[in-house]
């Protein structure tokens, strides 16, 4: 159940966000081009690439914070390794093979500087930033929609 309501949270954050944006744009190259700039963002800051502390600091941290495909992210892989005690990493070149281990799925996890919080933390999170943003476009329907008749 974590996985699948980490996924449609998930979902319903980055359509509400892209629906925020077209809402705010007058055309729908614009709005199209902003909402896959920020899915792109969003994916830049999520820990995917570099470590969320490798993230120089300033207005640049505080997007990985702002994410949801960081919390996300977080979600997933502190519900998938979190629980594990006995991982072993194996790797074949030829005829040798390595096995390096026992590692915990907390190691692996402070390794990669993720899952500090539980899961239903991050998924509070992206149930929070849902609801903000269904009132953000609330708001904005009932300020720049005029109905015209």
């Amino acid at each position: 159940p974590v996985f699948m309501l980490t996924l449609v949270l998930y979902n319903l954050v980055t359509s509400a966000l892209c629906m925020l944006i077209g809402l705010a744009t007058t055309s729908n190259a614009v709005s199209n081009a902003a909402g896959s700039l920020m899915v792109l963002f969003s994916l830049l800051f999520a820990g995917y690439l570099q470590s969320p502390t490798k993230i120089p600091a300033g207005p640049w941290r505080w997007l990985s914070h702002l994410s949801p495909s960081a919390h996300a992210y977080n979600a997933l892989t502190t519900n998938e390794l979190a629980g594990i005690e006995q991982l072993s990493i194996t790797t074949v070149i030829g005829n040798d093979k390595e096995t390096a281990g026992p590692f915990t799925g907390r190691t692996i996890l402070s390794c990669f500087h993720l899952g500090a919080n539980s899961p239903s933390h991050y998924m509070a999170v992206l149930a929070a930033g849902f609801a903000a943003l269904v009132l953000a476009i609330y708001a904005t329907q009932r300020v720049f929609l005029k109905e015209r008749r």
